[in-house]
């Protein structure tokens, strides 16, 4: 079976499915291109006194305002719609849409997220129901963050969730390396302190019998 494209920097595995897909608030569009239309709309406002008083200058003049702001324009749209954040069941892609012409694409397993985050902050992000989302890797030092983003916590959740459900899907149908069950045995560490990791470490066959039981 064929890898799916779903987009030209997007290629699904197989079996990987698309979540979601998400861009930059529309307020940010909006934003983006409310200067050029000004510029724009002031230029055909002044298009009949420059004509009149520079005739073929003022023309000139009218015709690389209008194109500076068509150019602005056509800019600000296609990084608000290229800019995208991209969930399947298997990773997560930020494509970074810099310019034009200029992009950067991540792309992260799910397996390898250690946590996410989620901020709203100010009054524009908190009336839209907008905000950030940082998305911390496995290595402790890459992060992924994506901007002005709607329902942050809804994301949140849903990446966490698909987190687990990989971790769980990979531990029932494969069997985990030595280097794959250092990690696991780490992360479990981490996860509910050193100290009583010791003492289930520690803990006799008699005694975990016990505190099943107990807990049962």
């Amino acid at each position: 079976m064929a890898n799916k494209k779903i987009s030209k920097d997007v290629i699904l595995n197989d079996g990987e499915l698309l979540i979601r897909t998400m861009r930059r608030s529309w307020l940010k569009l909006l934003g983006a291109i409310i200067l050029p239309l000004i510029i724009i709309i002031a230029d055909f406002f002044f298009l009949f006194r420059l004509m009149f008083y520079w005739a073929n200058v003022g023309l000139a003049v009218f015709l690389t305002i209008l194109l500076i702001g068509l150019f602005w324009l056509a800019r600000s749209a296609i990084v608000w719609y290229y800019q995208v954040f991209i969930i399947t069941s298997q990773r997560i892609f930020d494509i970074d849409q810099k310019g034009i012409f200029k992009k950067t694409v991540s792309s992260v397993p799910l397996i390898k997220i250690q946590d996410v985050f989620y901020e709203v902050s100010g009054a524009g992000q908190t009336l839209t129901k907008t905000g950030n989302v940082s998305i911390l890797i496995t290595d402790g030092k890459t992060k992924i963050e994506v901007k002005n983003i709607s329902e942050p916590q809804r994301i949140q959740q849903l990446i966490l969730r698909l987190k687990e459900d990989t971790m769980q899907e990979k531990l029932e149908t494969t069997e985990l390396s030595a280097k794959e069950l250092i990690e696991l045995v780490k992360k479990i560490k981490a996860g509910i302190g050193e100290k009583k990791f010791e003492e289930i470490i520690n803990l006799s066959e008699k005694d975990i019998e016990d505190e099943v039981e107990a807990d049962s």
